[in-house]
């Protein structure tokens, strides 16, 4: 945290040693946390005198910093730097945000994803709203503000003149509302012609867990690409139905290892006597770098036939 005596002074020589090209220590990061609107004044005057790569360096420095602790918190930071001339910095910035649930930092994000023209940037921001949406589906957020969030990630996703990585992002951060219309976006994205689009439809499958989707990721489990096959296992996973687990065993000996490895973990997730039967089976035939994961698939599959035991009694 900022020094308690004089905290504005502090940062402002902070502000002028960084706009003379110098660094911070990694022990004065802090200066930057947890801003009050004056400090932020001062730093909206200087952040534009400050050379390019040290911009980037205090902003990539402040993402590190605030991943490693809970003692930091950089979203007044972030939201100056939002407005930087740099996609780098601004990437950093919105990465920064990462952890904030307030209110003015999905307002920040929305407007981002609206109006930044770096598609890494933008996709980023709409990557990060999905949290939101999450709060806002699960009724820990604002409803009139969460249907704001809402409606800039409809308008990314089904904006076909938006870069495919943004419409992705926005598809995969609606997942998890339950609204009509996003079933028809993500049918349209799994019939699309863009495969980053496509892809991120059968992700968004799996993110909002509902068997329906099933039969549309178990489509996937044939597809030529091993991408679209790992991704389909997940989202089976994630849609934890019992129906998927003939499937996936099929899997297990895929020619794509990650795919392999991750119809193993699918199985471990959704559990049950057959997922159980069909990972001891294998057991005895898996490589031998597979053991581990078996084992704990095994383990994760046994415990939850506990949990059924236990709800059913």
């Amino acid at each position: 945290m900022t020094g308690p005596s004089t905290p504005l002074a502090e940062l402002t020589e902070a502000l002028e040693r960084l706009a003379g090209g110098a660094d911070l220590l990694p022990t004065e990061l802090p200066v930057l946390s947890d801003l009050d609107l004056d400090q932020v004044k001062a730093l909206e005057a200087t952040w534009p005198r400050i050379p390019d790569e040290t911009r980037v360096k205090v902003i990539t420095e402040a993402v590190r910093l605030s991943d490693e602790t809970v003692e930091v918190e950089f979203s007044r930071f972030a939201a100056v730097a939002l407005a930087d001339p740099l996609a780098e910095v601004r990437g950093a910035a919105v990465e920064a945000l990462r952890e904030s649930t307030h209110r003015t930092t999905a307002r920040l994000l929305t407007s981002v994803l609206r109006d930044d023209d770096d598609e890494e940037v933008a996709a980023a921001a709409a990557d990060i709203l999905g949290e939101f949406v999450i709060r806002l589906e699960l009724g820990r957020f604002p409803e009139h503000e969460g249907e704001a969030i809402v409606e800039g990630l409809r308008a990314a996703a089904a904006n076909p003149a938006r870069a495919p990585a943004v419409r992705a992002s926005a598809l995969e951060s609606l997942a998890p509302r339950s609204l009509p219309w996003i079933d028809g976006l993500v049918l349209e994205a799994y019939y699309g012609d863009d495969e980053t689009v496509r892809l991120a439809a059968v992700r968004a499958m799996g993110l909002a867990a509902r068997e329906d989707w099933l039969e549309y990721v178990l489509e996937q489990f044939d597809a030529g690409d091993p991408e679209f096959r790992r991704e389909a296992v997940i989202a089976a996973g994630e849609i934890d139905s019992e129906d998927a687990v003939d499937r996936l065993a099929d899997l297990f000996v895929d020619s794509e290892e990650e795919v392999a490895r991750a119809a193993i973990a699918a199985a471990g997730e959704i559990g049950g006597e057959v997922a159980l039967e069909y990972l001891r089976d294998f057991a005895g035939d898996a490589p031998e770098e597979f053991a581990d994961l078996v084992g704990e698939a095994i383990e994760a599959a046994a415990g939850v036939r506990r949990d059924h035991e236990e709800f059913d009694e």
